[in-house]
């Protein structure tokens, strides 16, 4: 039985129905399923986590992409408070945010101690513990005498008419408030900075968080906008006014203006580049309309498959979108070649290049679809966008071009006189070919080299943040007090008190890791927290030492009679709910979370030296997590990285399968070792130039193979003709348009990702036509 081919109607009936059932899929994803462009470049990396502690992350997260500070400073402080609420009324106007200047009183001294006094005796420090367990009363004096001494402590003078033991007023002293650093004016928050001698300029607190949860980008804009105006406004008026501004917002609204305007730029760029290069070469303006329209409807492909399997894109992988205008036009390159260039079949017109232009879909998408199975996420986007794009492109080639009649010249035109010289100089190229021992040689000494090259694997020195907003951020930590690391310990339980008793253990540890200066500071609430059960201990432990009399020297000090310290058997202690609405307990809202009836805390680090310290310091607790996306992404990346040798490996193995089976063993090793020498010194030249290698420019290899093995394809099936030096060449200079662009673009990762493959393009087009001495035809 033979199968009858298609006509160019059947054929173009085939593709106006899937491309309406596309475009009504489409349409439906647009109307009904929610869709978001993230453009925080911290979360282009998922990192795998137990599903419930990356619930717990995924919240805290979200919580702090809704928190936003903006300091209004002015060296008058009414000035600087007219100037806050003008900012806040501004911002008020923004639908999606929710915007505070004036605040509630922060918590006095004399406020905070009367929460504490209904469970007397309830709270010492580690030091007065540690004195009380030692049984010296000489030493607990003596502590006790310097405490009555420090003058710059106000909680003795607080605490001492209701403890006499001075338990209280040392556990206080232990402590601090993170709000120290402000202080409320009339209901204004405001911190200080000193300029000059004599001189301080006041920073009056606008607080204002998204509704809901995340960040959503037109929000982002809004908030950069408003923000930048008030700046713009500040500087026109000389009003002597400065606002420094923090937060998800500011940070997602650059990194969506720049990658918009990249892609927009970089995309303008390379479809003029590409289009001129038709029309000098094609000589035909529907060429050109045909050109387009293919990368439309690839563009129109891969945007439908982001949607449907996808909820948030990042904008990074819009920008690498661009990259497929170069790869789709191929498709309508071979296609223009064959209809103009030579006497296509009135029938079948592009029968001679189907098989050429199948193998060649094949060969890419295999080197795309395995970064479908990794598990970064920006690379399974940017795989499933082109791969659904090259089909789309494939299709419209094979289904629709041949009904473009007029495509067809009414004889073979002659190809440029320019293309004529390339021809014969890939004829030279292949009569003084280098001996394929000092081809395997290369490849084995730079496998070798590529060990030794230096790998950057911090997922931070892949974008570029704007200074402006790291000097805002660095100078508002400072004013604040706020400067607490990105990594932190998690704790999780079943109950409240479980969590408490948790990081009660975890503190003498905490102390150790200070004093070895591994870590500058920590804030846990369990500093200001005992559990019930330390509680009722520290209790027993003052009764105890109340009983040995270990309080008569500092009675006799105070003048108070041992009788006025009496103790309770039935003393109460202070559970996590009251504190929770106490007014300390009100500022640590930030590091307690609920979620499904378990319970979590957070342990907030500063300036961490050894993070190795601190994951032995939770594995060695089962329900303790240290926390740190940055180290874990790095440990991803460099694993994936790895891992791309395998993909390396599998990709040249089942590409030199294909040609084993069409054209023989050393054929396909001819084939496979084309784009591997054009990896490799890719590779070698980006590291000369970037000083070290990201999994961007590993990435790029896939890409590099892929396109190399499109061109080794066509060489080997069609040979060396002038036809196949065209369109090669129009192949690879339309990818090397874009990929050229991207150098010049200020994401670090892009730029190293359009260097790679460029480098790997031009290598692998000069590479390829020793794949022609494979075909029997055209040399």
């Amino acid at each position: 039985m033979t199968w009858k081919p298609l006509s160019s109607r059947t054929k173009l009936v085939v593709w106006c129905i899937q491309f309406a059932v596309i475009l009504a899929g489409l349409t439906y994803l647009w109307l009904f399923k929610s869709f978001t462009i993230v453009a925080d470049l911290n979360q282009i990396f998922s990192v795998e986590q137990d599903p419930e502690i990356q619930l717990v992350i995924d919240q805290l997260e979200q919580q702090q992409l809704r928190q936003h500070l903006l300091l209004v400073g002015h060296q008058d402080k009414a000035t600087a408070i007219k100037y806050a609420q003008r900012a806040a009324k501004s911002l008020n106007e923004i639908t999606g945010i929710a915007v505070n200047v004036k605040f509630d009183a922060l918590p006095k001294l004399d406020s905070i101690v009367r929460d504490y006094l209904n469970y007397p005796h309830a709270f010492i420090s580690e030091q007065y513990r540690y004195l009380l367990q030692a049984n010296d009363s000489q030493r607990l004096f003596n502590y006790q005498f310097n405490l009555l001494n420090d003058v710059a402590s106000p909680w003795v003078a607080a605490t001492l008419q209701s403890d006499k033991t001075l338990a209280l007023a040392d556990f206080f002293n232990q402590q601090r408030l993170p709000s120290a650093q402000l202080k409320n004016y009339d209901g204004f928050l405001i911190a200080t900075k000193s300029e000059a001698v004599e001189q301080v300029r006041y920073y009056v607190l606008v607080n204002f968080m998204s509704n809901g949860t995340g960040l959503d980008l037109n929000v982002a804009k809004k908030i950069a906008a408003n923000v930048a105006s008030l700046k713009q406004q500040a500087l026109t008026q000389d009003t002597g006014v400065d606002y420094l501004a923090t937060g998800a917002a500011f940070f997602t609204a650059s990194a969506s203006s720049s990658a918009q305007s990249e892609m927009a730029l970089f995309g303008g760029i390379s479809v003029l580049a590409t289009l001129l290069l038709i029309m000098v070469i094609y000589r035909s303006v529907l060429s050109v309309f045909c050109t387009l329209f293919v990368v439309l409807v690839s563009m129109i492909y891969g945007y439908t498959a982001l949607r449907l399997l996808f909820s948030e894109v990042n904008v990074l992988t819009l920008v690498f979108a661009v990259t497929l205008i170069g790869i789709a036009a191929d498709y309508s390159f071979h296609a223009l070649s064959e209809l103009r260039f030579s006497q296509a079949k009135i029938a079948n017109p592009l029968h001679n290049i189907r098989s050429s232009l199948l193998l060649g879909f094949l060969t890419t998408t295999a080197g795309y679809l395995i970064l479908v199975f990794t598990p970064l996420i920006l690379f399974k986007q940017i795989a499933v966008f082109t791969m659904a794009g090259l089909l789309g492109a494939l299709l419209c080639v094979l289904l629709l071009y041949p009904s473009l009649m007029l495509l067809k010249a009414k004889s073979a035109m002659q190809v440029p006189n320019f293309i004529t010289g390339l021809h014969n100089l890939q004829q030279t190229w292949l009569t003084n070919k280098l001996a394929m021992r000092w081809q395997v040689l290369f490849i084995i000494v730079a496998l070798f080299g590529l060990m030794f090259l230096d790998n950057d694997d911090d997922p931070r020195h892949f974008y570029k943040v704007p200074h402006d907003l790291i000097t805002q951020q660095q100078t508002i930590s400072d004013l604040l007090a706020a400067q607490w690391d990105s990594s932190y310990l998690l704790i999780a339980s079943d109950s409240e008190q479980q969590v408490l008793r948790q990081m009660e253990q975890l503190l003498p540890q905490l102390e150790q890791l200070q004093a070895n200066k591994e870590i500058a500071a920590y804030s846990s609430i369990s500093q200001w927290l005992p559990s019930i059960s330390m509680q009722k201990s520290n209790q027993q432990l003052l009764t105890r030492a109340v009983n040995r009399g270990d309080f008569t020297q500092l009675n006799l000090v105070l003048g108070y009679d041992s009788s006025d310290i009496l103790f309770d058997d039935y003393y109460q202690q202070l559970d996590f709910a009251t504190w929770q609405d106490s007014q300390v307990g009100l500022l640590f809202t930030n590091q307690w979370l609920q979620s499904l009836d378990r319970y979590y805390s957070v342990i907030k680090l500063k300036r961490v030296k050894n993070s190795s310290r601190l994951k032995t310091l939770a594995n060695s607790n089962p329900n303790v997590f240290f926390i740190d996306k940055v180290a874990d992404v790095s440990k991803q990346i460099k694993q994936f990285r790895q891992q791309l040798v395998l993909i390396y490996a599998f990709s040249l193995a089942a590409a030199m399968i294909i040609f084993w089976l069409r054209y023989g063993l050393l054929n396909a090793f001819i084939a496979m070792t084309r784009p591997l020498i054009a990896i490799l010194i890719a590779l070698i030249v980006s590291t000369w130039f970037y000083g070290s290698l990201t999994v961007f420019n590993y990435v790029a290899g896939i890409l590099i193979l892929a396109l190399g093995l499109d061109y080794c394809i066509f060489y080997a099936e069609h040979g060396l003709s002038k036809k196949i030096t065209l369109t090669t060449f129009v192949s690879a200079a339309s990818s090397l348009f874009v990929f050229a662009i991207l150098i010049v673009s200020s994401t670090p990762a892009v730029r190293q990702f359009g260097f790679t493959v460029f480098i790997g393009v031009t290598v692998v087009f000069l590479l390829a036509p020793r794949l022609a001495l494979v075909s029997k035809r055209n040399i």
